[in-house]
């Protein structure tokens, strides 16, 4: 018998492999960054880890993700980020 494999994707922060299921999806909207919580929003996704989203805008992993030239609204990942931690 065959084991199906889970998809792996890479983090764009850290850049380490994970299961997709361990990932966050991110999709660009205009100039914001979207959380899409159901993997079924439209659009080119970036993946994340739920703790990596500071290296992230540090190293402008977003623009280079999503080939951006200016600032992008992270509100919605911040606050979706937010809500997992429970704070």
């Amino acid at each position: 018998m065959f084991s199906k494999q889970i998809p792996q994707r890479s983090c764009i922060a850290c850049r380490r492999l994970e299961n997709w299921t361990d990932l966050i999806r991110t999709v660009l909207v205009g100039d914001e960054i979207k959380v899409d919580e159901d993997h079924r929003m439209q659009g080119r996704g970036a993946w994340l880890h739920s703790n990596c989203l500071q290296i992230a805008i540090e190293r402008k992993a977003f623009n280079r993700a999503f080939n951006y030239e200016g600032q992008l609204k992270m509100q919605a990942v911040s606050d979706y980020l937010k809500g997992l931690s429970g704070h």
